[in-house]
């Protein structure tokens, strides 16, 4: 073939592998010289997706490429004074080579490759010059990965052009008049927060909280920096703050959620959004209502371990039923706010609210339905499936399908109490976006599969680690926290969980047993086997024990006080270690201590 053959058949090559929703758009009638063509990237409906998605390329096909470093490269040969041309472009640039015989397509970004323009204008050599390409920068026919690749550097390249022209435009500042500078510089000022709000969300895509906190902080911390956009890095902060807290005291990670609420209601009324206004007062209440709701809920079922008509049952009752009036309140006011979000068409806003809230109000109804009145029963539920119908409707209706599937999540989870609400849903969402059939799907699988452990697994089948997280986490919800050294009972707490497994202490020794004996309101409340009261260390063979209010594991070794190892067992011939693939666990202490219950009655403190 011909040079002139071979640039149609690259043409051809080129246009058919595209994906349907790459348009390309022939511009021939620039010459060769020129650009070939440009594509504009839309989305499945037709829609364009913005300037970002649009960029030339100069496509120039070969009969058999050269490749070199053991085929990984491509190397082309290109005239100087044509890459001189594709950099000063302001849109992105994309040479595409294509090797006819194999019909393999090969791409490479130009306008933000920097050596490549620091080697081009800086070239002696007035003729021609090589450049490499790697062979994974390579399109594929419905490879939608490949095609993904070459649309991020698209995107690149944009940002690279942003920089680039304000760099360009600052240069001009001494020439401005002083209202076309003010204008200037407010005007490089979004670009440029938007700049760091992007950064936000890219780092925060990546969990990457560390990075979150250092650049939300640096904006918050700014003065010059607008309450507006200080506003959107508070939300970042705290979105972060939720996912990975950076305190584990539950009162000071409660402390600053407060606190960054009333930052975000303060920048609100700063910026004068109305927006904002919405946003900072629907994560304030939100986070108030979860607050009490996360103690009603603990002590509410807590309650019922402690025998009816007792002391501590009344003390319960009292306390639940003052915080399940606060927690109705709050919830009132979470109402009253969505209704007005509803009202003013501020959907976007109330679906993010909504979402966010929805779990918490599904709680609630467990307690609601045992404390609250017929009346706000009916209408708390009627309230919910109609809102819950509503928000999806909208999140469908602007295809948006991570919140579609994360809501889809809770409204499943209903199927047993309100199954034609649930099949509504379903079907709005599937009837206008078919392709979220199978995600729907997942989220109902894994609710199914959620059901079905809680009926099958009693609390003797998890394993010893998730015993101890569930105690941790009731600890916390009823203020018991085992991480605040400040909290008495949440000392109580922390040394319950130090002494929840004695593997370690038992494997030294087959005779060797720990006998718990709880006591106190810690111990009733949460009924856990390790907390308060007096716990036995007894060998089973001998007879020996002691007891401890403390630390097993120092009573069983400690040099300094003679512990029960140091007593008893250093000279003991009797001794019989047990399997190191052992472990203790809650059904076999069960078990052993029906076994060895007369010797075990004799664990008393004299």
């Amino acid at each position: 073939m011909n040079a002139g053959e071979i640039g149609v058949e690259a043409g051809r090559i080129f246009t058919y592998n595209l994906p349907s929703n790459w348009i390309y758009r022939s511009q021939e009638d620039q010459d060769d010289f020129g650009i070939d063509g440009e594509i504009e990237i839309k989305d499945e409906r037709g829609k364009a997706l913005g300037k970002n998605s649009v960029f030339k390329v100069q496509i120039k096909g070969e009969e058999v490429s050269t490749f070199i470093n053991g085929g990984a490269v491509l190397s082309f040969t290109i005239k100087i004074e044509r890459l001189k041309y594709y950099l000063n472009f302001r849109i992105p640039v994309i040479l595409v080579v294509v090797e006819v015989s194999s019909e393999r397509i090969f791409w490479l970004p130009i306008t933000n490759d920097t050596k490549l323009r620091e080697d081009v204008f800086s070239s002696k050599n007035t003729e021609s010059m090589q450049i490499h390409i790697p062979v994974d920068s390579r399109l594929v026919r419905k490879d939608k990965n490949s095609f993904d690749g070459l649309f991020d550097a698209v995107v690149d390249c944009w940002d690279y052009l942003s920089i680039k022209g304000l760099k360009e435009s600052t240069s001009r500042f001494g020439d401005l008049e002083p209202l076309s500078l003010s204008e200037r510089i407010g005007e490089l000022g979004d670009t440029l927060y938007q700049a760091f709000h992007q950064q936000l969300d890219n780092s925060l895509a990546k969990y990457n909280y560390d990075e979150v906190y250092q650049t939300a902080g640096n904006l918050l911390a700014s003065a010059i920096v607008p309450p507006k956009d200080r506003f959107v890095a508070a939300l970042y902060y705290l979105q972060a703050f939720n996912i990975a807290p950076y305190k584990s005291v539950r009162y000071e990670i409660l402390q600053e959620k407060q606190m960054l609420c009333i930052q975000l209601i303060d920048l609100a009324r700063k910026s004068g959004i109305r927006g904002q206004r919405y946003i900072a007062f629907g994560k304030a209440r939100s986070i108030a209502f979860r607050s009490v709701l996360d103690e009603l809920h603990a002590t509410h079922f807590s309650a019922f371990s402690h025998e009816e008509g007792s002391l501590y049952r009344l003390i319960f009752e009292s306390k639940i039923q003052e915080m399940h009036y606060d927690c109705s309140v709050l919830l009132k006011k979470i109402i009253d706010l969505c209704n007005r979000l509803l009202k003013e068409g501020q959907y976007h806003i109330l679906a993010d609210i909504f979402i966010d809230i929805y779990a918490g109000i599904l709680i609630f109804n467990d307690v609601h339905k045992e404390r609250g009145g017929r009346e706000s029963i009916d209408f708390l539920e009627g309230w919910s499936n109609n809102m819950s119908t509503f928000v999806m409707s909208y999140l469908v209706a602007v295809r948006d399908a991570s919140r579609i599937y994360r809501l889809y999540l809770l409204v499943a989870s209903q199927v047993d109490v309100s199954p034609d609400v649930v099949k509504r849903i379903r079907q709005r969402v599937v009837e206008y976006l078919p392709h979220l059939d199978g995600k729907l799907d997942q989220a109902e699988q894994i609710v199914f599969e959620h059901k079905e452990n809680i009926k099958i697994n009693n609390f003797y089948d998890l394993s010893v680690e998730e015993q101890k997280s569930y105690f941790y986490r009731q600890a916390k919800s009823l203020r018991l926290d085992p991480d605040d050294s400040e909290c008495e009972f949440g000392r109580v707490v922390a040394r319950a969980l130090v002494n929840y497994d004695p593997t370690e202490i038992m494997r030294d020794c087959s005779n060797l047993f720990v006998c718990y004996r709880p006591g106190g309101i810690i111990a009733e409340t949460l009924q856990m086997h390790s907390a308060g009261g007096f716990h036995f260390m007894v060998c089973l063979k001998h007879g020996h024990k002691m007891a401890t209010g403390g630390l097993l594991k120092d009573l069983y070794d400690n040099p300094d006080t003679q512990g029960f190892r140091e007593r008893f067992c250093g000279n003991c011939s009797d001794c019989e270690p047990r399997d190191t693939s052992w472990s203790w666990s809650l059904r076999w202490y069960a078990g052993e201590c029906e076994t060895h219950k007369e010797i075990l009655a004799r664990c008393k403190l004299q």
